[in-house]
């Protein structure tokens, strides 16, 4: 009976239905871009949280770390993840990326290959987003030698077997997974300035670009199977909270000597990372507001326009027998059903972003509880306003104005 009258409130006002809908669907829409926008920001920040808020070093080695690409130093002589645990004063952990000595070997024959080989502390923490596959197992779960390749037109994909020549050696590698062009991934090269951030850990990889296929391996399995890599691009080292800054000095300036390009400690990276994630939000903070305000005003406006041109409807609907107060539910389900179509408006939306221009929307349980909010609060202001009307009159003042 209720969802009844409801419905043919909402066909008897359309105009105001239909500019209620839209004022929520725009709501709804622009507040999950703010809020994906947020994620987006911590989704690299999060996955290495309390490495950043350790003691410790970010270090970007230039090449190869200890690499001399004019005296042709010896490969064995590169600086590994290990040699960093023996020269430094007494490191805690390590992320490493990894630059393995390897190539592709085609039908064609060598196939010139860019890649990264991640230790366990990345592969566990981090993943980038993949067209399809899987991403990398730790080392220990691994039982053959597993890469994730960026897009190519080699007809690489996920499932498929190639052999890749590591020095001398040639094995077969099984490809799991395919990133998503452009991607970000931890390793490259960043545009450093004095703000340096989190973000100078990550950097897209697109092939259009690179114009070579990019293949990640497990440092750690490359190194149980004696394969020379060196330290390459970025790293995260973290120290026992017991470190001092003296020690800390000592270290960057030793790791200058093996190929060092950059460092800085993690304390002064995850300070300037909390600055630009923080005004991020701070900025969205009028935004927000604003759109709080414009449904709180729609959903005053058009329950309490609705509700007075309904009030000699539910008086005569009393006489007939059905209780005064059942108005403000009557007008409570016609928000109900309006929420709804605006909820799944949203959706068709977002997607229509999504998929034709390449937005970026971030599902998760802080963009539920934003949209959650947003109806909630819509559907309270469309309970409270009809009780107000409803509440103070009578069936009988209403019919005899």
């Amino acid at each position: 009976m209720l969802l009844k009258i409801a419905v043919k409130n909402i066909r008897r006002s359309k105009l105001m239905s239909i500019l209620t809908v839209c004022e929520m669907t725009c709501a709804i829409v622009i507040t999950l871009v703010m809020v994906s926008s947020v994620l987006i920001r911590f989704r690299f920040y999060t996955p290495f949280k309390d490495m950043f808020e350790s003691k410790g070093l970010y270090c970007e080695f230039n090449s190869a770390a200890n690499k001399d690409f004019y005296g042709g130093r010896n490969p064995e002589d590169y600086l590994a993840n290990d040699d960093v645990f023996a020269i430094l004063h007494s490191p805690k952990s390590i992320a490493a990326v990894n630059l393995a000595d390897c190539c592709a070997v085609t039908e064609s024959g060598l196939q010139s290959v860019n890649n990264y080989s991640y230790s366990d502390e990345i592969i566990r923490r981090f993943s980038p987003q993949l067209s399809s596959g899987r991403w990398l197992n730790e080392s220990v779960n691994a039982d053959c030698i597993e890469a994730v390749v960026s897009h190519n037109d080699l007809g690489w994909s996920a499932g498929d077997i190639i052999t890749v020549a590591f020095g001398e050696q040639k094995c077969d590698v099984r490809i799991v997974g395919v990133i998503e062009e452009n991607a970000k991934l931890t390793g490259g090269f960043a545009q450093h300035s004095t703000g340096d951030d989190f973000n100078i850990f990550f950097n897209p990889y697109g092939y259009e670009i690179e114009e070579k296929p990019l293949l990640v391996f497990s440092s750690q399995y490359l190194q149980k199977l004696g394969f020379v890599q060196g330290l390459f691009s970025g790293s995260i080292i973290t120290y026992p909270d017991s470190v001092t800054d003296e020690q800390l000095k000592a270290d960057s300036q030793l790791l200058t000597k093996f190929g060092c390009a950059y460092c800085v400690t993690l304390a002064q990276l995850d300070k300037n990372s909390k600055l630009y994630l923080y005004r991020h939000v701070y900025d969205m903070l009028p935004i927000i507001i604003v759109i709080l305000v414009l449904t709180f005003v729609s959903a005053l406006s058009s329950t309490a326009l609705t509700t007075r041109s309904r009030l000699k409807n539910y008086a005569v609907f009393c006489i007939c027998g059905m209780r005064w107060k059942q108005g403000v539910l009557i007008e409570f389900v016609r928000s109900v059903i309006l929420s709804v179509v605006s909820l799944a408006l949203s959706l068709v939306t977002i997607g229509v972003l999504a998929k034709h221009f390449g937005m970026s929307i971030v599902w998760s349980v802080t963009s539920a509880v934003s949209i959650a909010a947003i109806i909630v609060m819509f559907l309270l202001v469309s309970l409270a306003a009809p009780a107000l009307m409803i509440g103070k009159s009578t069936p009988k003042q209403i019919l005899g104005r």
